[in-house]
């Protein structure tokens, strides 16, 4: 799918990039698609305290992961995963 933005859109986006709010345009992009997604979910009756609180959770989540990999603070890939599928292994023997 193609999608033409319009001048004063493509302004506001590369500003963003500009100014480090985002470290490309398909970022800021993702990001602007993910606050529509929320409003239409929040529009749709979906907003409990619960819901609410994890969102805004999550959204901190990001801001920080964000910063830490501006800054340099990125772990390996593969050390993650192997993280990943250790907690798993050791939930899965917890439940047997």
């Amino acid at each position: 799918m193609q999608i033409t933005l319009s001048q004063e859109q493509t302004q506001v986006l590369e500003a963003l990039v500009k100014h480090g709010e985002y470290p490309s345009l398909e970022e800021a992009l993702n990001t602007a698609l993910l606050l529509l997604i929320d409003h239409v979910t929040l529009s749709d009756g979906n907003n409990s305290p619960n819901y609410l609180a994890w969102v805004e959770e999550t959204r901190q989540k990001i801001d920080l992961a964000r910063e830490q990999a501006q800054r340099g603070e990125v772990r390996n890939a593969e050390d993650v995963l192997a993280q990943l599928r250790d907690k798993v292994k050791k939930a899965k023997e917890v439940i047997v």
